[in-house]
């Protein structure tokens, strides 16, 4: 701030890039919460497949029965929850990686245009 209280350009460069870093600080803070709760999903479902897979491989060895048909409840929910891991991580991943192309390409911009005006006040 000058002394007349505006924003020199430079100052609002600044202001910008660290805006900037915030966001992506944000972005990576939200990519790995959903990490976390997908894996932290994937232990609780399958902690409760495998009780599930349990129980039914002690009754069919009680009752005698066809051991490969035992598991075939779970496996529509195995599709599913590693579709959608598959898909978090993806996305994820994606998002991250955009995110820091354009944030380091919006950087430079801002960064040459503050070099911009810093020289022309300096031939002025």
């Amino acid at each position: 701030m000058t002394a007349a209280g505006n924003t020199t350009p430079q100052t609002d460069v600044w202001a910008a890039i660290e805006k900037e870093k915030r966001f992506d600080r944000l972005v990576r803070r939200a990519c790995i919460t959903a990490w976390t709760v997908t894996l932290v999903l994937l232990v609780i479902f399958g902690i409760g497949s495998g009780l599930a897979a349990v129980q039914m491989i002690r009754l069919a060895a009680a009752m005698g029965g066809p051991w490969p048909l035992l598991l075939q409840p779970a496996l529509p929910f195995l599709g599913a929850l590693w579709t959608l891991c598959l898909l978090v991580a993806t996305l994820t991943t994606v998002g991250v990686f955009l995110r820091h192309r354009t944030s380091s390409l919006g950087e430079i911009q801002l960064r040459l245009a503050a070099l911009e005006e810093m020289l022309a006040g300096r031939t002025n």
